[in-house]
């Protein structure tokens, strides 16, 4: 068969190439992706500025003590470079974000890069494991329910799922603490001291992901199960079990991978949380302590890990999409 498509006497329209589709469509993502940034730059930094309260006051007064006298102040300000136009100071905070350099933080005077680069291993870490715990139990869960034999049974798991998604990781957290490791003593309550550890943050962050795949997995896999290809391969005799696993998971893949994405914004804001109930020294935890702080280059900086965290997240979640499904690259 010929690689061109006629469509008409003496016209040909040659195919595009998948490679060259592939390759558009992952740098029209990588473009998206650096706007987003951008806009999350200017969004940080005018968030900061609104804050209420004067940080130069506030730097003053930790080193000085109410002693502090305006003249101080505005030394401080000077020193901390607060005291140009706001623009000016917008270029400034990009031009050396782009170099890496997020300022000092104002709370303990060490480089906000130094200190982020020592806490985004915990964090990332946590995320990994409590994210890979969710996408398996939501998975295990959404393929129980399509596969389960009568209407009970689905309908209890899925009221597990819905109550899973729905339970505030905060409010489960404490409940694990309270139950687990203070009644039962099965694990401890908090720190790093060792994979016992990790069980309880692993879990609070897991079941609110895995809840939210479960209905997407439960609802792609059904609908591609009635796809006339599925009813050929039954007519065929092929298993259930090949049906299920080779056919009607794949093509269930796009959906569960955009959801994916989605859900990592909920994943990193319940580190923050899981972080501090937990006492884990991540990134959360850092942000917090910057927030209570007023400490705007530490908070700056711990916005610009999530927000940059999370785009990246999604945007590669969007890209394997493309890859998965390519009639997504055509119309993105």
């Amino acid at each position: 068969m010929s690689a061109s498509a006629s469509t008409g006497p003496g016209c040909a329209v040659r195919a595009p190439r998948t490679g060259a589709t592939v390759a558009g469509f992952l740098v029209r993502r990588a473009a998206g992706l650096v706007v987003v940034l951008l806009a999350l730059s200017v969004v940080t930094f005018a968030l900061a500025q609104l804050a209420p309260g004067d940080p130069a006051r506030a730097v003053a007064v930790d080193r000085i003590g109410d002693a502090a006298t305006a003249a101080d102040i505005e030394a401080v300000r000077a020193e901390l470079g607060l005291d140009g136009p706001v623009a000016e100071q917008y270029l400034r905070f990009l031009g050396n974000a782009l170099t890496g350099d997020l300022g000092q933080s104002y709370r303990t005077g060490q480089p906000v890069t130094s200190e982020l680069a020592g806490r985004v291993p915990v964090t990332l870490g946590l995320a990994s494991l409590g994210g890979g715990l969710g996408v398996a139990l939501g998975l295990a869960l959404g393929l129980a329910s399509v596969r389960a034999r009568g209407r009970f049974v689905r309908g209890v798991l899925r009221t597990v799922g819905l109550t899973a998604s729905a339970v505030p990781p905060f409010w489960l957290g404490y409940l694990l603490v309270l139950y687990l490791a203070l009644t039962l003593g099965l694990v401890p309550t908090g720190g790093m001291a060792g994979p016992s550890t990790w069980l309880l943050p692993m879990v609070v962050l897991a079941l609110p992901l895995a809840g939210v795949l479960s209905r997407v997995v439960a609802v792609t896999v059904a609908d591609a199960l009635a796809a006339p290809h599925i009813r050929a391969a039954v007519a065929r005799g092929a298993s259930p079990r090949r049906i299920l696993l080779r056919e009607a998971l794949p093509n269930a893949a796009g959906p569960v991978l955009t959801v994916a994405g989605f859900t990592v914004a909920g994943l990193l804001v319940g580190t923050v949380i899981v972080e501090q109930i937990f006492g884990w020294p991540g990134v959360g935890d850092y942000f917090a302590q910057a927030v209570a702080a007023r400490d705007l280059p530490a908070l700056q900086g711990g916005v610009a890990y999530f927000g940059f965290a999370i785009v990246a997240a999604n945007a590669a979640a969007d890209a394997l999409h493309g890859l998965v499904d390519p009639r997504v690259r055509s119309v993105r």
